[in-house]
C-alpha cells in the first residue's frame, strides 16, 4: 500500500487471487455436495428395490457417473451410504415450521396443519416408508447407531409439544395426555396410508390411491389429532327432564 493509502499493483493482484481461490473453493464444495446428494438419491432407489444386501455399489456408481472409490470417499462404506440414505429420508419427512404454526395462529389450527403436513410428507416420500419397514425387520440395526435420527425425532416431538402447550394455555386442549401418544396417532394414520395401501385396498375393495380418498385421509389425520387433544367440558350433563 502506498503512503496515500492506495493499494499497490501487487496488493491488488493478491486480493484478486484470494477472491478467485475463495470462489473456486466454494464451487468445489458445491459440486461435492451436489455429487453427494445425487449418490443418496440413486442409492435410495437401489436400497428400496433390493434391500441392503441386494443393493449394488457398482450399479449406484454407474447410474451416478461416479466410482466406487468416490462413493467410499463420501460415505466410508456401503453401510455408511445406507445410514446416510436413512438419515436423508428422515430429514425429508421431518416436521418443518410454517406460517400457520406461529404463536398468532390458534393452537387447534396449528395442530391440524402439523398433522396434515405429516400426512403430505409420508405420502410424498413412499421410499421413506419402505426403508423404515425394512429397518424394523432388521431390528433397527442401522438407525440404532444414528444420533441424527434421534435428534430429528426429538425435534418433531418438540414442535408438537409447543403447539399442545399453547393449546392448554388457550383452554382448547386437555392437559392429561402424553405428547408421544399424540405423535403416534398422527404417524400411525399417515404411515398406514402408504405402507398398507395395496393390501388394504385389495382386501376392502377400495381405491386408496384416488384423489378423493387421499384428500379424505389428509383431513382424517387432522381430525384424529384435534379430537384426541380437545378439552372436554367440565360441566355435568344436563339431567333436567
Amino acid at each position: 500500500m502506498t503512503a496515500d493509502g492506495t493499494k499497490t499493483t501487487e496488493g491488488k493482484a493478491k486480493a484478486r487471487s484470494g477472491r478467485r481461490k475463495l470462489a473456486a473453493d466454494q464451487d468445489t464444495a458445491a459440486l461435492a455436495e451436489q455429487t453427494r446428494a445425487n449418490i443418496i438419491a440413486v442409492a435410495t432407489r437401489e436400497f428400496v428395490r433390493h434391500g441392503f444386501d441386494g443393493a449394488s455399489i457398482n450399479e449406484i456408481a454407474a447410474e451416478t457417473a461416479t466410482s466406487k472409490r468416490m462413493i467410499y470417499y463420501h460415505f466410508g462404506s456401503k453401510l455408511g451410504l445406507y445410514r446416510a440414505v436413512l438419515e436423508a429420508a428422515y430429514e425429508r419427512v421431518g416436521h418443518r415450521d410454517n406460517s400457520a404454526e406461529t404463536p398468532k395462529a390458534p393452537a387447534m389450527d396449528a395442530l391440524r396443519s402439523y398433522a396434515e403436513n405429516a400426512f403430505e410428507h409420508f405420502h410424498a416420500n413412499e421410499d421413506f416408508v419402505r426403508l423404515v419397514m425394512a429397518e424394523n425387520l432388521n431390528n433397527g440395526a442401522t438407525i440404532r447407531e444414528s444420533d441424527f435420527v434421534r435428534a430429528r425425532s426429538a425435534a418433531n416431538l418438540s414442535s408438537l409439544e409447543a403447539i399442545w402447550t399453547r393449546g392448554v394455555t388457550e383452554g382448547t386442549m386437555r392437559k392429561n395426555i402424553r405428547i408421544v401418544d399424540l405423535y403416534f396417532a398422527i404417524v400411525a394414520v399417515s404411515f398406514h396410508a402408504v405402507s398398507n395401501r395395496i393390501s388394504t385396498g385389495i382386501s376392502l375393495g377400495m381405491d386408496l390411491t384416488s384423489e378423493a380418498e387421499i384428500d379424505f385421509r389428509r383431513r382424517l389425520v387432522g381430525d384424529v389429532a384435534c379430537h384426541y387433544v380437545a378439552r372436554i367440558s367440565d360441566e355435568s350433563p344436563d339431567r333436567t327432564t
